[in-house]
């Protein structure tokens, strides 16, 4: 019989509280959607698909008529990596990950990290003599950006403008109640115009006048792959600048989040501050800043026993919902910041394993660290708070704290 869960998922209603649902996910290998979307919510299967050869990132490959595959590519534009197979994803990948860490920039993202704890530190510094805030638009949402910005160029007072355009632009249609939304779509096709008019600008600029920045590395460079066409760089900075802050806002407030639900954690950390690494890494178990990703089957698929998705079917992996697989981690339910064998899928796997990982947990221990040495008595103000409109990128929109003081620096 045919489901209507991921619609359930979907709505905005469940953003808080999507968990058991996720449980509903998992009593099936693949729950199958009364759109012909397939569904899939436990650890082993989802590990598997996302290696899996069968398994295409390309929206041009689902039948026609399904979930994925209802957005259009803007003229003249080339798909980002991200939505690219083999060979295009490795060599567009490789073309940016030169520039950016290893294998050939090894001190690339550590080189970074004078510049995150400072970034922490004023923010931190802003709240001094205040007891009520926002963690979000003051601390957890302004570094990534900033880093971001710094990695690409971008003057820091075009930060907000840019950032104001990305949450519509990553509104994808497959994860939308109605992915045919007119006023979503209409929202999204005006973001991605703006984005793209704004790098298509900012690209020519570095061309003319290169600075020490990534992308002005990217867009003068001969090396063995080549240069990217135009297209290819707008596409990559899109994404680069999109997927460098989005994700690891969400990951710094969810921390915060979930230390503050559960005081015996947070006073852990408070006594033992090397314990931040684990902290960041239950948090992306629990709350992940990515709940969802889309993929096609180019050929049957056999998932468990008995069930086969269809070629050109549209797949729905819910990371969120493997993370939480009690069949994978014991008392999955539970924050435990020391948790042994913490494998989650948060980063996905395969050749679209993420490629900011190692930027994102960097930003994210700075932060929770200096956050938690710092608020005296810090507790939430609302919970649970307000949440951001994508179901895939879930996270806090705002989180209201409430401290008795802040240490300084």
């Amino acid at each position: 019989m045919a489901s209507t869960l991921l619609k359930q998922i979907l709505h905005p209603d469940s953003r808080p509280h999507p968990w058991d649902l996720y449980a509903d996910l998992r009593r099936e290998p693949v729950s199958v959607q009364d759109d012909g979307t397939h569904v899939v919510g436990g650890y082993e299967e989802i590990t598997a698909l996302l290696r899996d050869p069968r398994v295409s990132v390309d929206p041009g490959k689902a039948a026609a008529g399904g979930r994925i595959g209802t957005g259009t590519q803007e003229p003249g534009q080339a798909p980002p990596f991200l939505v690219r197979d083999n060979p295009a994803h490795d060599r567009l990948r490789g073309q940016a990950m030169r520039h950016f860490g290893p294998p050939e920039l090894p001190g690339g993202v550590e080189g970074l990290r004078t510049m995150v704890e400072d970034l922490v530190r004023h923010r931190i510094d802003r709240l001094t003599g205040r007891t009520e805030f926002d963690l979000v638009s003051e601390v957890a949402y302004p570094v990534p950006v900033l880093v971001i910005c710094h990695l690409l160029g971008i003057p820091p007072q075009d930060a907000d403008a840019l950032a104001h355009s990305s949450e519509d632009a990553v509104r994808g249609p497959e994860f939308q109640v109605d992915p045919y939304d007119p006023e979503v779509t209409a929202a999204r096709t005006h973001a991605s115009q703006e984005l793209g008019t704004y790098f298509t600008a900012h690209i020519e600029r570095l061309r003319e006048n290169p600075g020490e920045d990534m992308l002005s590395r990217m867009i003068h460079d001969d090396g063995p792959r080549g240069r990217m066409s135009t297209p290819e760089l707008l596409n990559t900075a899109i994404t680069l600048f999109v997927g460098g802050h989005e994700t690891t806002v969400n990951l710094i407030a969810s921390c915060m989040l979930l230390l503050l639900r559960h005081p015996d954690q947070l006073a852990r950390l408070q006594a033992d501050p090397s314990l931040t690494a684990g902290a960041i890494e239950e948090t992306l178990r629990m709350e992940p800043s990515v709940h969802m990703r889309a993929r096609i089957a180019v050929d049957d698929i056999r998932v468990g026993d008995h069930h086969v998705i269809p070629r050109g079917s549209s797949i729905i992996l819910n990371i969120a919902a493997g993370n939480r697989d009690p069949r994978r981690f014991p008392d999955p339910d539970t924050f435990d910041i020391t948790r042994p064998d913490n494998a989650h899928l948060s980063f996905s796997g395969g050749i679209h394993y993420c490629f900011g990982a190692a930027l994102g947990r960097m930003e994210g221990q700075i932060a929770v660290r200096r956050l938690v040495q710092r608020l005296v008595v810090p507790r939430l103000l609302q919970d649970p708070p307000p949440y951001r409109v994508p179901a895939d990128l879930r996270g806090p929109s705002a989180l209201h704290l409430a401290v008795d003081d802040v240490r300084a620096a």
